[in-house]
């Protein structure tokens, strides 16, 4: 980690892969590829451009490839390290910072401007529902199939989460949920989310087991945010959590600060972006 100057806000950003080593086995190819050696590749390259990123911001900045937080369960199902970006909040290195910006490894940074600089409130991110993607749509699908929603009503009223709607100035929602692909936490908010947030082993492990989009770490942190009243700043705009939805590919890298390669394929196109030297963050 870097230091920062004595005296002023200290920052962090934090990624983490663990590469499980069913991975291949489990979820098989990607266009034929190794899915752990895109996956490792993807990382690696994200991994640079937020060191750079950090250094060009002042912040500090910790990558993780183990499971820490999650090492106990771990061992009996790989997949928990979803749930690793929890450390965050329970691991006590964090508590020197103000502020935490945790991004996911499938994210190259493409700008020089601080995500701190508009961060503001508990939580800083985008809900679902307002990223647009080459569809048109969102990555809501409650919004779009019953089914869908019926399910994702189950979970949360399972575990006590109220259902609340996301309502103007963001785009309406059946139901408000975080991307957390990009999330700044304020320390306020990772030191009150210790102590009341619900236990994430009761969320994953019991329950409706209905589909791994409605255990991860995506609806269980937004539905402890809405459950414990948290302030969160939802109006941050889509291009600092991007994806490859322009007419162009060069209205992509012209717009986009965080360009997000969400899925399979799309990692592939973002290694080939990479070796086609796209990204602004490495010129």
């Amino acid at each position: 980690m870097s230091k920062e100057k004595e005296g002023s806000v200290k920052n962090l950003i934090f990624q983490y892969m663990i590469l499980n080593p069913d991975l291949d086995e489990q979820r098989g190819p990607i266009l034929g590829q190794s899915r752990s050696k895109i996956y490792s590749e993807c990382a690696d390259i994200s991994r640079k451009s937020f060191e750079i990123y950090a250094d060009k911001i002042g912040a500090d900045y910790l990558y993780s490839d183990q499971a820490v937080y999650t090492k106990d369960e771990y061992e009996r199902d790989t997949t928990v390290c979803l749930f690793e970006c929890l450390r965050l909040i329970y691991d006590p290195i964090f508590d020197e910072y103000d502020n935490v910006f945790f991004a996911d490894t499938d994210i190259v940074v493409n700008t020089d401007e601080s995500i701190f600089d508009i961060h503001e409130g508990d939580v800083t991110g985008i809900l679902e529902s307002d990223i647009r993607t080459a569809t048109g749509g969102g990555y809501n699908g409650w919004d779009y199939k019953e089914s869908t929603y019926n399910d994702q009503v189950r979970k949360f009223e399972h575990h006590g989460i109220p259902i609340t709607p996301a309502m103007p100035p963001n785009r309406p929602s059946k139901i408000q949920i975080m991307n957390t692909g990009v999330v700044v936490w304020s320390k306020q908010a990772r030191l009150r989310a210790r102590e009341v947030f619900d236990d994430w082993k009761e969320w994953y492990f019991e329950g409706p087991q209905i589909h791994m989009s409605l255990m991860n770490d995506q609806p269980y942190l937004s539905g402890q945010f809405v459950k414990h009243d948290f302030d969160l700043n939802l109006i941050l705009d889509q291009t600092w959590n991007d994806s490859p939805h322009y007419a162009t590919e060069d209205e992509f890298f012209e717009k986009a600060k965080m360009c997000h390669y969400t899925g399979g394929e799309w990692k592939v196109d973002m290694i080939n972006h990479y070796h086609e030297n796209k990204f602004k963050i490495f010129e």
